[in-house]
């Protein structure tokens, strides 16, 4: 429920006092908040029970999807269909899962595999795992190449609290490299994500920090869970415990110029840790649960918004029909409906 204006222009002589009025509404609410874009993830199914604790995503093909369980399981990936059931899984025997957060492909389905979770920001033996398209792979066992890494900026394991930084769960392939962004465990929560790149090949290597962005001030908004960018529009997203933020029409790899799009779930979600476009605006994602009670896989339309929320409060409105040619209605909160018509009297 909405206030609801009615106007009708077909009293020119009136129109400049409704014309006045339709501004002096836009601009209180346009004052009082910015646009809150708001999205709906839709369960498709509960995954197995073992995959207790999802925290990565690929998708290799329709209907083939790739995850894997965080800290402290085993090293395999595990691929199931778009109800959650589970199709098979794959062994890295020269991996071992410290702490396994987020999934990479790049366009010939080669799979990254991110093992730099860490929470302590005491690690210092951060890896990536590089294993072929796991579709082609026969065999329930794969012999992984491995990418070994540190950061140029940390000195000490753990750095003080203030400066806890280092924990790596979101990871994205673009044009031959991997983009590393921190999930912010800072104490006083500061509010920054970080980016690193690192080639996308076997080595040891110093990783790049390019840039960062403040994404608020609370651990919900500023910690960020997993990445992913389209191959094709090159879109990136990141996700954090409230929202996905999107990232596009940046220049080279300065994803953080580009335009930022916020995109908050419509309901809270439960511990979501992984997040990949499948078509255009298109994404799956996952949350973690427990073996007797294992998290969901969810489907996202980011074109599918409702950027006027039923409990969006102040700071919203909607004009329909836009354009108009004489009738049109103006939608804003609070939460009573009323109209307002003008109809010309018989001596206009």
């Amino acid at each position: 429920m909405y206030f609801t204006y009615h106007f009708s222009l077909a009293n020119k002589c009136l129109f400049p006092f409704y014309a006045l009025l339709l501004i002096l509404l836009i601009s209180r609410c346009v004052s009082v908040a910015q646009d809150k874009l708001t999205i709906e993830a839709r369960p498709l199914g509960q995954l197995p029970a073992v995959l207790k604790e999802s925290s990565g995503l690929a998708v290799t093909e329709i209907n083939r999807i790739w995850t894997h369980n965080d800290a402290g399981n085993t090293n395999e990936i595990f691929c199931v269909d778009t109800t959650g059931t589970l199709l098979r899984s794959l062994f890295v025997y020269n991996a071992l899962n410290i702490d396994w957060e987020d999934l990479a492909m790049d366009p010939q389905r080669n799979i990254y595999i991110n093992d730099a979770g860490n929470n302590a920001n005491d690690r210092d033996d951060l890896r990536i795992y590089i294993i072929p398209n796991p579709d082609e792979v026969e065999s329930s066992f794969i012999e992984a190449d491995i990418i070994d890494f540190d950061f140029p900026d940390q000195n000490t394991f753990p750095p003080p609290q203030s400066n806890r930084n280092f924990d790596i769960e979101a990871l994205a392939w673009w044009n031959g490299y991997l983009y590393l962004f921190t999930k912010n465990r800072s104490n006083p929560q500061n509010g920054y994500c970080k980016l690193y790149r690192l080639p996308a090949l076997a080595g040891t290597y110093t990783a790049t920090l390019l840039d960062s962005i403040y994404l608020g001030n609370s651990n919900a908004s500023a910690r960020v869970t997993a990445a992913d960018i389209n191959h094709e529009t090159g879109e990136l997203v990141l996700l954090t415990a409230d929202r996905i933020v999107s990232f596009t029409n940046y220049p080279h790899d300065r994803f953080f110029s580009g335009t930022m799009t916020d995109y908050y779930f419509s309901e809270k979600m439960g511990q979501i840790e992984a997040l990949v476009f499948y078509t255009h605006r298109k994404l799956y994602m996952t949350e973690e649960g427990s073996s007797s009670n294992p998290g969901y896989l969810y489907d996202i339309d980011l074109d599918l918004i409702d950027d006027l929320p039923e409990n969006s409060g102040t700071g919203y409105f909607r004009v329909s029909p836009n354009p108009s040619q004489g009738l049109f209605r103006m939608k804003t909160p609070p939460p009573t409906k009323v109209s307002c018509n003008y109809l010309p009297s018989k001596d206009n």
